[in-house]
């Protein structure tokens, strides 16, 4: 029988190799699995200083009383868009819409008249959704924008009224697209879009809805 033997200062020195080539191939196989991610468009999760702390500005009660001067209150519609009327407007968004019931506040004044329509819509900014009321005269053209709630760490200028003011007056026909009709604000990119977005979903829904005497 033939003995194998060992040098024990060998023997160790590899040991050593071994392990610190099994450092560097776990180090290059989580690297790979991030570049895998990314390559994929997983991006990494933000740290919570980038997602921002929840920052409620109004209530839905106090965005209509902003918005509608004298209303007395508001009641409520909850339509529901049937099927070809959601795929008219997906095609017309370019994308699915959330859901196919939108619920529709009507404030009025002491007398009972007819103010307009308001809708709590939601869109996401960068990471998380920004929480905003649109209101609109009896002729579904934007009367304001109100943000209720935003999420992000940054772009929260889309609060303001100067940049709110630029839905007034605005319809389903118009572009309500960034640098377009809608100026843009640095460092707010997103947001921006994202308010775009949700007023044009809100005044096209709103138009195929009041077409068929659903509001």
């Amino acid at each position: 029988m033939h003995l194998v033997r060992f040098d024990r200062h060998r023997s160790h020195r590899s040991h050593r190799c071994l392990v610190r080539g099994s450092v560097l191939l776990l180090v290059a196989l989580v690297a790979l699995a991030a570049a895998s991610g990314a390559v994929q468009g997983q991006e990494p999760r933000p740290r919570e200083e980038e997602i921002g702390a929840i920052q409620v500005y109004l209530t839905a009660g106090q965005a209509l009383g902003e918005i509608f001067e004298g209303a007395a209150g508001a009641d409520t519609v909850v339509a529901v868009l049937t099927g070809v009327e959601r795929a008219g407007l997906e095609k017309k968004l370019g994308e699915s819409l959330p859901s196919d019931t939108l619920v529709v506040l009507r404030p009025r004044d002491v007398a009972g008249t007819l103010l307009g329509y308001a809708v709590i819509t939601e869109e996401v900014g960068k990471y998380r959704p920004i929480t905003f009321l649109v209101g609109t005269a009896p002729d579904l053209r934007v009367k304001d924008v109100e943000v209720l709630v935003y999420r992000e760490s940054r772009g929260g200028e889309v609060r303001h009224g100067r940049f709110l003011r630029q839905y007034r007056g605005k319809s389903a026909e118009d572009p309500i697209r960034t640098n377009r009709d809608i100026l843009n604000v640095a460092g707010a990119t997103l947001s921006v879009n994202a308010l775009n977005h949700g007023v044009k979903r809100v005044l096209l829904c709103l138009g195929t809805l009041a077409s068929r005497g659903a509001l």
